[in-house]
């Protein structure tokens, strides 16, 4: 190395640029942690914004939410006084309504009670028990009794049964009320007499309804006997065919036509081509003990030709 390129302080010029490039970068890593720095404080105060943000936000929030839980506690509290309060005045109209069907039932009851106890008699039949012996003067004595007791007994009777009617001293509105009282007892007592015969004419008529369907199933249920014992009549009339019914007994009104006019109903022209009559061979005749064969029929004798049925 030679004396020129040495500096006075005894350094090279190589190692004063090493220095001061050294120096430089120092300079540029210090700007630019020094600009790192300052990036990192711009974000770490915008990082902090917006977290204070959030959470006023949140605090925003949770007192909304709060505000609306108290609200709607309000209101739940108002919905249930509102439902507390129906269902009370529902269970008092129910208990009143109770009450009022129960008060209808009594008084229905006492009137029911009091109409049956006005249809009573106001006096009192005393029976002998069953065990009591009746002797014969006690026997004697109730069918000896005399005219005047008979009609003593009957005037007892008739006044326990009919009230006295008292109205002296009353005034003109108490005999109109008195009057009006007996009215409705005679009324009521006609109304009673009506209901008991009505039910008494009913019941009449269904007891003969059912002894008349007891009396038709008892003959319709009973098989009849067979008899091995001949039939006289269906003996004597062997030969003759049974009965023609022109009519069901079952109907209640009768065909008012004639037999004859029953009959020709079904006559008519029911051949559309001649025929000829087989003459008899033999001749019978009707007898008390039946059909009797009395000869040769007249061989003379040919039934005329039926007459053809025009169309």
């Amino acid at each position: 190395m030679s004396d020129d390129e040495q500096s006075e302080d005894g350094k090279s010029e190589a190692k004063i640029r090493m220095e001061m490039e050294a120096k430089r970068r120092k300079e540029r890593a210090e700007e630019e942690w020094r600009e790192y720095e300052e990036f990192r404080r711009g974000e770490r105060e915008k990082e902090e914004e917006e977290i204070r943000q959030l959470r006023e936000r949140r605090e925003r929030r949770k007192m909304e939410r709060e505000e609306e839980e108290k609200r709607l506690a309000e209101l739940r509290q108002i919905e249930d006084q509102k439902r507390r309060a129906e269902e009370e005045e529902r269970q008092r109209k129910k208990r009143e309504e109770e009450q009022r069907k129960r008060e209808e039932r009594e008084r229905k009851k006492k009137e029911w009670e009091e109409r049956k106890n006005a249809n009573r008699p106001n006096f009192v039949i005393t029976k002998k028990e069953p065990d009591a012996q009746v002797t014969q003067e006690e026997k004697k004595e109730e069918v000896t009794k005399s005219k005047e007791q008979l009609e003593a007994e009957k005037k007892a009777i008739l006044e326990q049964r009919i009230q006295p009617l008292n109205i002296t001293g009353f005034t003109a509105d108490q005999l109109k009320a008195k009057a009006k009282e007996l009215h409705d007892l005679i009324c009521r007592l006609e109304g009673d007499i009506y209901d008991l015969s009505q039910r008494f004419t009913r019941q009449s008529y269904d007891m003969q309804e059912l002894a008349e369907r007891a009396r038709q199933i008892n003959k319709g249920g009973k098989a009849k006997a067979i008899s091995n014992t001949p039939d006289p009549l269906a003996a004597k009339f062997s030969g003759i065919p049974p009965m023609v019914v022109m009519y069901s007994q079952y109907e209640r009104v009768k065909d008012p036509r004639s037999f004859h006019d029953r009959r020709t109903v079904f006559s008519g022209a029911n051949y559309t081509e001649e025929y000829q009559r087989i003459a008899p061979s033999q001749a019978v005749v009707m007898t008390e003990e039946g059909f009797q064969i009395v000869g040769k029929a007249d061989s003379g004798h040919s039934a005329p030709a039926a007459e053809v049925g025009a169309e």
